[in-house]
């Protein structure tokens, strides 16, 4: 029985703002074209000390800042289509598309905020109630909604769902930052912050043709998605955990692999490979094993792109290692010599390859595969909307067995990681991720 009640559906309007007129509409780079399938990316933001007493004055705060804002990122008030003619998937930002405006629930719980925000292993149909319920079974779908939550024991939620093809984390970042910038202070980002919309400023011969290529291979039945569907029962195999590794374990685990001089990121990662490896029992085996995770291309392009701009690109990498090299002793070493020696590769050449990218994803093994997205870059948790910043982030689009996001606290040096395993497996790497290396 669901414990989340909704109060009221509005919708939030794009006021006229002496930004430049939108394009009616974005066509979308071979780097947007790998999500037109997938789901909407999920972002929860608890706040378990707002006094919900004044909860209409904190819905009327949410709607005026996020009206103000929207002119300067109207992407997310439009809506992803498709076009036959073209054989392209848009983001369509015409009048007709973006005059809805935002959806924009208002709800109410009898949940406890604080047992959410809990760490260890999850209960995820408890939190995904806090999110809008977007489904994405054909286009035309929105790019954008939103759910504030308030709990009758105390605290607010915000939860956001945005379609991954509108941007990636660091465009959804720049959104959530002057977003919250509005909210707190009332004031509309000054004259010289312009975020950058234009797919066109990503330069690469035969781009146009890849996307097409990408979109056939992930949705050929388009304008229907065939989104990757998960039975209940499905769901129910899998659990989820979020895990804190603080400052003092990071350089412990930094100065085990001294000798492959690991930046956080890695250090991290190569730690939840050989968790994951170990607690499979690969120890003897001699199959693949990979690391997936993203690499942000802005600065590595030619020419390079500002990082103003809030499109997707972020070009997926992969680490090949021997499963058995993961799970036996020193494979902590031999994951981040691995990881680095990719993430090097991708920082020299990030688009060699490129249009073979759905293809090498595609031929992954099952149950093989560690997949890594979020960033110990980005600031979620500096997200203040004038109530103070979250107790919690949660990155709720977690679907998969493998699944790993990654996400800075608000303490110093401080790193979430959340993962995806299959129940028998959750207990096992609970008890062995954060134990000292002799007990993996």
């Amino acid at each position: 029985m669901s414990r989340v009640r909704v109060l009221e559906v509005s919708r939030v309007a794009v006021q006229p703002s002496p930004y430049p007129v939108p394009d009616k509409t974005i066509e979308l780079s071979f780097f947007d074209s790998m999500y037109v399938r997938l789901p909407h990316l999920q972002l929860l933001f608890l706040f378990p000390d707002t006094a919900t007493d004044s909860f209409p004055g904190i819905i009327g705060s949410f709607k005026s800042s996020l009206t103000r804002m929207l002119p300067f990122f109207h992407p997310f008030a439009g809506k992803l289509t498709y076009i036959p003619s073209a054989a392209r998937a848009v983001i369509d930002c015409s009048a007709s598309a973006i005059s809805e405006g935002i959806t924009f629930i208002e709800a109410e719980s009898d949940l406890d905020i604080r047992s959410i925000a809990k760490y260890g292993v999850q209960d995820h149909d408890t939190f995904v109630q806090l999110l809008p319920n977007v489904t994405v079974p054909e286009l035309p779908t929105v790019a954008f909604a939103v759910q504030v939550t308030r709990f009758l024991s105390g605290g607010v939620a915000l939860g956001i769902a945005v379609h991954h093809t509108v941007a990636d984390g660091k465009g959804i970042w720049q959104f959530i930052e002057a977003w919250a910038s509005i909210c707190r202070t009332g004031s509309v980002p000054s004259a010289g912050f312009i975020p950058v919309h234009d797919r066109a400023v990503i330069k690469y011969s035969g781009g146009d043709e890849i996307a097409k290529d990408f979109i056939r291979k992930v949705a050929p039945n388009l304008p229907k998605t065939a989104a990757p569907h998960h039975s209940l029962q499905e769901r129910m195999q899998l659990t989820k955990g979020t895990f804190l590794v603080d400052g003092a374990t990071i350089k412990s685990w930094k100065k085990e692999g001294i000798h492959v001089s690991p930046s956080t990121f890695i250090s991290i990662s190569a730690r939840v490979l050989v968790t994951v490896a170990s607690v499979r029992g690969l120890t003897n085996d001699n199959g693949p094993f990979f690391a997936g995770f993203p690499v942000d291309c802005r600065s590595r392009l030619n020419p390079p792109i500002n990082d103003s701009y809030t499109g997707n690109c972020i070009a997926p990498c992969f680490a090949r290692m021997t499963a058995s090299e993961v799970a036996g002793p020193g494979g902590f070493i031999r994951a981040c010599a691995a990881l680095k020696e990719a993430v090097i590769k991708a920082n020299k050449e990030p688009l060699v390859g490129c249009e073979g990218w759905i293809d090498e994803a595609l031929k992954l093994p099952a149950g093989r595969v560690v997949r890594f997205t979020g960033s110990v870059g980005l600031r979620f948790y500096e997200a203040d909307f004038g109530w103070g910043k979250p107790d919690r982030f949660k990155m709720a689009t977690l679907n998969c067995d493998g699944d790993v996001v990654l996400v800075s606290r608000k303490e110093e040096g401080t790193v979430e990681v959340s993962v995806v395993l299959p129940a028998q497996d959750m207990d096992a790497f609970a008890k062995r991720f954060l134990s000292p290396f002799s007990r993996i």
